[in-house]
């Protein structure tokens, strides 16, 4: 499986308001253990979540909801799963059986996640429209239009001081929004030079923002202030995963990034061998006993894991078909051993796989039988995967496993 590449640890073209060390957390950020609220987890966008599987897994239930199919990912808070789908309805569901709890139509589809703020769920779709919709049963509380498709979910944050609790969404108009959860209203807005298509990172009260421009975008959280921009390799869709004062990301040219924010210049980036393929998968971050990773698929089928001190490959795994599903890092019991961490994601051609963080070996698998586009979402021991087709799988640990 091995595929040469090179890598260089450059300074780019770079320009910042401010060079302050920033205030990373020590360790990467995880969503709840009974949640899963936004499209990577956590604002930090690590794709980490603190619940803990039995492996092996088993189908729960499993539905045919949809009849044309999904790309966005499922998010789930409170034991319901919220989901849109390209035939333009979206859908509160079950946890526990998948039964329905409401639908609302008359969108020409979603590609993007949702995210759950509390009694309010906010998901914007392919018309530009951002929604708030009361969780309870999907009234819509108020829209905002935007003039382009929202392709990235939005990003919850949590009020502080004189600012309340605020959604920020993207759209491919290239304007993220900061949005009001309560009303809708417009805080603040911020331009850029092409579409945006990622769901926006958060650390340290800035915005990183990886740009279908060419640029990864640092913005102030408060009032949309442009802080700094770095120059990548092309345009990328992918959102970018933050710790210990750097991002991680890959682009549709096929290079993977780390850009030190607090220094700042690009750290290192891996560039591919002859035919590289584009990264629409977005990185989780894995901790090891040897260091922690970058781990992500690859168009080229493959999912690969980046150590984060140099950007060396500690693995490579093969699957068998492109993966633009973005992994879920967690600890997962396996049969009598101690838990060990994994990531589980799903490929193109169907396959569910859960690989060990430590060395990307395969402890088990799944084959829905219908590709993935959309990534796991995993809350209260359960993980949940839409497919290309409209089938909705819900897996437990297997009766009888501890």
């Amino acid at each position: 499986m091995s595929v040469s590449s090179t890598w260089q640890r450059t300074a780019a073209a770079v320009t910042f308001a401010a060079t302050a060390a920033l205030g990373f957390a020590a360790e990467p950020a995880e969503a709840p253990a009974k949640a899963w609220p936004m499209f990577r987890g956590t604002v930090e966008g690590t794709g980490r979540s603190a619940a803990v599987l039995s492996l092996p897994l088993a189908p729960r239930w499993q539905k045919k909801v949809s009849e044309i199919g999904y790309d966005a990912t499922p998010v789930i808070a409170e034991g319901v799963i919220y989901l849109g789908d390209l035939d333009g309805s979206f859908s509160a569901i079950s946890l526990a059986d998948g039964s329905p709890l409401w639908t609302i139509t008359g969108s020409l589809g979603y590609t993007a996640a949702a995210a759950a703020c509390g009694d309010v769920v906010v998901v914007g779709d392919i018309d530009g429209v951002v929604r708030g919709l009361a969780a309870a049963d999907g009234t819509t509380l108020w829209t905002h239009e935007s003039a382009g498709e929202i392709s990235g979910g939005p990003t919850v944050l949590e009020a502080e001081g004189d600012l309340p609790l605020r959604v920020l969404v993207g759209s491919q108009d290239a304007t993220l929004a900061c949005l009001a959860v309560a009303d809708g209203r417009l805080l603040w807005s911020h331009t850029i030079a092409d579409q945006i298509r990622c769901s926006p990172t958060v650390a340290d009260d800035r915005v990183f923002l990886a740009g279908c421009d060419g640029k990864l975008h640092v913005i102030s959280t408060s009032d949309g202030t442009a802080l700094g921009e770095v120059a990548i390799d092309g345009p990328t869709g992918t959102t970018p995963a933050a710790f210990e004062s750097r991002v991680y990301f890959g682009t549709e040219g096929g290079t993977f990034f780390s850009i030190d924010v607090a220094e700042p210049a690009v750290d290192w980036q891996m560039r591919p061998a002859a035919g590289g393929q584009a990264y629409r998968s977005s990185a989780a971050i894995g901790t090891t006993s040897m260091g922690s990773l970058a781990i992500v698929g690859s168009r080229s089928r493959v999912v690969e894991a980046f150590r984060l001190a140099d950007g060396s490959h500690s693995w490579r795994q093969r699957m068998r078909g492109r993966v633009d599903s973005s992994p879920v890092v967690l600890q997962a019991a396996i049969g009598a051993d101690s838990p060990a961490e994994v990531a589980v994601i799903g490929d193109a051609a169907g396959r569910i796989a859960a690989l060990r963080s430590s060395d990307g070996e395969i402890v088990w698998e799944f084959d829905a039988g219908s590709g993935f586009v959309a990534s796991p979402a995993v809350a209260d021991g359960c993980l949940v995967m839409a497919t290309d087709d409209g089938t909705l799988w819900c897996f437990a640990a297997q009766a009888g496993t501890p």
